[in-house]
């Protein structure tokens, strides 16, 4: 069996929640980390262990084996009691962290998908897409982000006792998403603190007829039912409390162009659909952005229904 010496992995930027969806729904966007992982002989004495990151979070995040890459990269290793091969990683950071837009998740399934091939193509053993899910959520609290990313598209995902549960949810191939990316970074952590712990049984049911609303809303999005199907009542509005211009953003979308819009994961990054015009759509929320003076990088994107993969 030839031994692996190479792999580069492209893994998406995903979004969760999607308003009332909170920890339970999650969607690849076409924007990509890229991962390329060098191995070397282990009795190669000249090579050491490397990891070099360019783009966002470059001079922030860690470049030794506290780096979450490599650190989902071991976890197969250890599980299945084989030695990590020594490697280099090279990382090129698309993905903006701290944002919402999972660049976590887009770190640990790399590093779980890049073990996982080298696994079965040097020994014979590995792991499957489900079982990779589980074992990421030793580094990841919630499977929203990570279902999707692993798997693409957008993902419904639960996790019944030990078992985890993903459903697909279906969408509009037209759909495009604005990606508007504020300046301000949100610690997910952080952001949960001040989550309330309980809820009355209104707002219960409010999040929940949306939901359901929205699974179905997506396949065939129209200006009656999606605005609807984003609107939440828990987790939005206490996120972008300290950030009042972006919760008036969230709102005016969709009366500038959007059919929704949604805070994406903890924030403070925001969505906005549609599925005609969106550069139209683009430079009115481009327009809006600037007369409130709201700092951001802005971009046209859509779901995907490709995960993370290896390209060799």
């Amino acid at each position: 069996m030839p031994t692996l010496n190479y792999i580069k992995i492209y893994s998406p930027a995903t979004i969760a929640n999607m308003g009332p969806g909170f920890d339970c729904i999650g969607g690849a966007i076409d924007l990509w980390n890229e991962f390329e992982f060098i191995f070397h002989p282990k009795n190669n004495k000249t090579i050491e262990f490397k990891i070099e990151i360019k783009g966002e979070g470059e001079n922030i995040l860690s470049v030794n084996k506290s780096n979450l890459v490599y650190k989902a990269f071991s976890i197969p290793f250890k599980l299945l009691k084989i030695n990590i091969p020594k490697i280099n990683i090279k990382i090129t950071n698309n993905i903006n962290l701290e944002s919402g837009l999972g660049s976590s998740s887009s770190a640990i399934s790399a590093g779980l998908l890049a073990a996982n091939y080298y696994i079965n193509k040097n020994h014979g053993q590995g792991f499957s897409k489900i079982k990779l899910l589980t074992i990421a959520k030793e580094l990841e609290d919630h499977y929203d982000n990570l279902a999707a990313c692993i798997n693409g598209g957008i993902k419904l995902c639960i996790q019944n006792k030990s078992e985890v549960i993903i459903s697909n949810i279906e969408y509009d191939p037209n759909i495009k998403l604005i990606i508007i990316i504020p300046n301000n970074k949100t610690n997910t952590n952080e952001s949960r603190i001040n989550l309330p712990k309980t809820i009355s049984v209104q707002k219960f049911i409010h999040n929940m007829s949306r939901l359901s609303l929205l699974t179905n809303s997506l396949k065939s999005p129209n200006t009656d039912t999606i605005k609807i199907a984003f609107d939440d009542v828990f987790h939005q509005n206490i996120r972008l409390k300290t950030y009042p211009k972006l919760l008036k953003l969230l709102n005016k979308i969709p009366e500038i162009g959007g059919l929704g819009s949604f805070l994406c994961g903890s924030g403070p990054t925001i969505a906005g659909i549609t599925t005609k015009n969106p550069m139209s759509f683009f430079y009115e929320v481009a327009d809006y952005c600037d007369k409130q003076n709201i700092e951001a990088k802005l971009l046209i994107t859509s779901f995907t229904n490709k995960g993370a993969y290896i390209k060799n």
